[in-house]
């Protein structure tokens, strides 16, 4: 399941949790393709998989084919629970899909900080909101997904 929002400047917010079926990340990826072409120029991604297991690799094939177009991109901060496993997927996928300037966190604090650098005083001022409930050590039930809008 995933939501994906633009509210603020250039920041785009997605957030992902499992179980995620194929047909879902494909129907994420044109969502995705449909909110960045919605904007101009440059844009920032905050991803949240707090929420998330390993991913299938089919799964793991559909997010990679969107984050190789994504030419526009300036910076994607993604925010890890525990999971070791989780975390070695997500770098081989950020390998895979050759994207440099793509970066995975557990502490929210570091992460904002990272994004901050490119983000204007509205967008921190979101990306503070988003991340302020988010512990990668919370019990799932109590991360319970808060937007109303779900794919």
């Amino acid at each position: 399941m995933y939501t994906i929002h633009h509210h603020t400047g250039r920041l785009v917010e997605i957030r992902i949790w499992s179980p995620v079926s194929l047909e879902e990340a494909v129907r994420w990826g044109k969502d995705h393709d449909d909110m960045v072409n919605s904007l101009r120029g440059q844009y920032i991604c905050f991803v949240d998989l707090i929420d998330a297991t390993v991913f299938p690799q089919n799964v793991v094939d559909a997010y990679v084919a969107t984050m190789k177009n994504e030419p526009r991109l300036l910076r994607t901060a993604t925010l890890l629970n525990q999971s070791p496993t989780l975390s070695m997927q997500i770098q081989r996928m950020i390998r895979e899909a050759n994207s440099p300037d793509r970066k995975v966190f557990r502490d929210p604090d570091e992460l904002f900080r990272w994004l901050a650098e490119v983000l204007d005083a509205p967008e921190q001022a979101r990306l503070s909101h988003l991340l302020r409930d988010r512990q990668p050590s919370s019990p799932p039930s109590a991360r319970a997904p808060r937007s109303s809008r779900t794919c």
